[in-house]
């Protein structure tokens, strides 16, 4: 598989590396195949799934059938996956995927969603996996899907950026593979519960103190919130729960008392 890395001023394809003419051939002819082929995948797939997250989850298999068929080895997913997006495609997407990190890439992400069971990925929205596959330690291992599966109520889209915010604060310096399964679901249970009260207490908060500084670093202080509940649950050995919640959060945020 050669990549193609752009066009030139005068509009013609250039290729990295020295190729024969026999090889521009073969590669023009795979270029020439996605420019016939992705455009009517992609409107087959918005006619019957609309743009929710079924229709990147097929959209991922089929992908994954083109990376076998044209023999695109792991290293080169990112470079054809940038063929389809500058070459193929005719979405416009607006999200800035980057240059360099292989995973915000829109192709690559509707490819890893179609690894996962289909029951497992309709439980959060295109949004909510966003978050998650652009997380690669959060998603590292690979029980969080197991745990997503048992969720029995569909989570919010502002408490699930809180979650991935917690959780990414918690992974830092650990290796979750000593944990069991009920071991780390509960880790992630309490996580959730950490970021549901996040979500409620900074709500009082704006009501109570509308003109406060710290709404505009609403971000900055959900970290320090997830960091003192974390040392406190290991420090003091304390369950993290709905009363420790709102100790932090008092102690950061409104200053009233400091948790001893």
């Amino acid at each position: 598989m050669g990549h193609i890395v752009g066009i030139d001023a005068e509009g013609r394809v250039v290729y990295e590396g020295f190729l024969s003419s026999k090889e521009k051939a073969l590669y023009d002819e795979v270029l020439n195949t996605l420019k016939d082929e992705i455009p009517q995948i992609e409107d087959d797939l918005a006619e019957r799934y609309g743009d929710g997250v079924k229709y990147k989850y097929f959209l991922g298999q089929i992908l994954a059938n083109l990376l076998d068929r044209f023999n695109v080895s792991v290293a080169e997913r990112r470079k054809f996956w940038d063929e389809i997006k500058n070459f193929a495609t005719q979405k416009k997407r607006k999200r800035n995927e980057g240059t360099n990190s292989k995973t915000r890439s829109f192709y690559e992400q509707c490819f890893i969603l179609s690894q996962i069971d289909l029951d497992v990925v309709e439980k959060l929205s295109w949004r909510q996996w966003q978050d998650l596959l652009d997380r690669v330690g959060n998603r590292e291992d690979s029980r969080i899907y197991a745990w997503i599966k048992a969720q029995q109520k569909k989570i919010r889209e502002d408490d699930w950026r809180e979650f991935e915010k917690a959780l990414n604060v918690y992974l830092r310096g650990k290796d979750t593979c000593v944990f069991t399964d009920s071991e780390l679901f509960g880790i992630y249970d309490t996580i959730m519960l950490m970021s549901v009260n996040w979500r409620l207490l900074f709500n009082e908060f704006k009501k109570k103190h509308p003109k406060s500084a710290k709404i505009k670093t609403k971000s900055g202080w959900a970290k320090k919130y997830y960091t003192k509940c974390f040392e406190l649950r290991k420090a003091k050995k304390r369950q993290i729960d709905k009363e420790l919640c709102k100790e932090v959060f008092q102690s950061l945020m409104e200053k009233e008392r400091l948790i001893q």
